[in-house]
This record gives C-alpha cells, structure tokens and sequence, in this order.
C-alpha cells in the first residue's frame, strides 16, 4: 500500500519535472562561431543612425552594435577599442556586451554596447553607404 502511495505522489512530480525542461527549441546550445567575432580583428567600423554602430571583421562579417548610452565622438573618430565586459578574451557574440573606448581630438570617452546582430550580405548592401563598413 505504500508503494501504491509514494508512486501516486511520485508521477504528477515527474510529470511536472518534464515540463519545465527545455525542449528541442530551447535547448541550451554552445554558440555558433559564426555569431562571433574577435574584437581585436575588427578591420573598419562606421557610426549608423544613433545608436547603432556597425563593425566589419577580418573574415568579411559585419556586426551591428547598440550603444546603451550616449557615446560621443563615435561618429567621427578613427579609432575604437572594443573590450568584451564578460569573460576574457577578445570573443563577442551576439548578445554580449562591450566597453568601447572612443579617442579623439585629445579627449576619450567610453561607453558601453551590445551586439544585437550578424547582418547577411544582403543587409550590409542594403545599408546607406555612410553606414556601410
């Protein structure tokens, strides 16, 4: 009678157990590499409509980057340094955050961005050539 018992109890638990597990959608996957890119092997970036910036890679890849606060001097400097605010290394993926640090005309700012996307070759061709990296 007490083992009828616990398994009754024991069953809806399970069941319970099962649905909070992520299913093939949701799954927890390492990310891919081809939604990150090396900070250190960025070969030109260009400043698009406010907040974004838009940074291509050594491979041909471009990025899209919000910056999360006013970050002056983007738009018209030559030179940015992007350091990933979690872990170490130089990797960004998608969704992380970075520390950018802006130089210029003796001045330098930092601010702080996310990457929100990789574009496809078609979105890049679809920028205004301004934006384009």
């Amino acid at each position: 009678m007490t083992r009828a018992f616990v398994a009754a109890l024991s069953i809806p638990a399970l069941l319970l157990a099962a649905a909070c597990a992520p299913g093939p959608d949701t799954a927890m996957t390492p990310r891919s590499a081809d939604t990150c890119f090396l900070t250190d092997r960025v070969i030109n970036f260009r400043a698009g409509q406010s907040p974004s910036l838009y940074v291509k890679a050594r491979d041909g890849s471009v990025f899209e980057l919000q910056t999360t606060s006013f970050c002056p001097g983007a738009e018209s400097t030559n030179t940015l340094v992007l350091t990933p605010l979690m872990g170490g290394g130089s990797r960004s993926c998608v969704s992380d955050s970075l520390s950018i640090d802006v130089a210029g005309m003796g001045t330098a700012n930092r601010c702080t961005a996310r990457v929100v996307r990789k574009l496809s070759e078609e979105e890049v061709a679809a920028l205004p050539s301004r934006y384009r990296p």
